[in-house]
């Protein structure tokens, strides 16, 4: 069999596999999907709560992410000044 051919072979399977592949990744997220949405709809306010938490810890961390950022920066034009004078 001409190599050529062979490649050609080996490309459109690896081809195939990565179509099943998406697909089935894409079946399994519409299903989680509904299931988030139908978990939503029979507990609302419970839904509510959870993403103000989740909401107010993502904020926490960042404030303090930027924080460490910040004091680190500082840190470092004071060094930079003192070696200047």
């Amino acid at each position: 069999m001409p190599v050529k051919k062979r490649d050609e072979r080996f490309v459109e399977r690896i081809r195939e596999n990565t179509r099943n592949a998406f697909d089935k990744v894409g079946e399994k997220m519409e299903n989680a999907k509904e299931k988030t949405e139908g978990i939503i709809k029979e507990n609302p306010i419970t839904s509510v709560i959870i993403a103000a938490a989740v909401g107010a810890v993502v904020g926490v961390a960042t404030s303090e992410l930027i924080r460490k950022i910040r004091r680190k920066e500082r840190k470092s034009i004071i060094k930079k000044l003192r070696r200047m004078f």
